[in-house]
């Protein structure tokens, strides 16, 4: 049986939602719809980067993402996971 990824939403008073991102890093969001889009669209990125979804339709949808947050907070490590992940969609044939 396959094992489903997990990413990791958190609430915190003080900062709003946050998504776990690799290893300690941590993507802040104002609202947790925000936060989930950012989760959805990360677990695509690990699955293209894994080899498992490739496609000029996936690469869109990760554009449409990384755009999304480059208007919330700018550059971050989110945004260049995605970014990567559209790339070597778009190159995967």
């Amino acid at each position: 049986m396959l094992e489903e990824p997990v990413v990791t939403i958190r609430h915190l008073a003080t900062v709003g939602w946050q998504v776990l991102l690799d290893g300690d890093q941590w993507h802040t969001c104002r609202k947790e719809q925000d936060a989930r889009y950012i989760a959805h669209n990360v677990l695509i990125a690990d699955a293209v980067l894994r080899g498992e979804r490739s496609g000029e339709e996936v690469a869109r949808e990760l554009d449409e993402a990384v755009a999304m947050i480059g208007h919330q907070v700018g550059e971050c490590p989110a945004g260049q996971l995605m970014k990567d992940a559209a790339a070597y969609a778009r190159s995967v044939k």
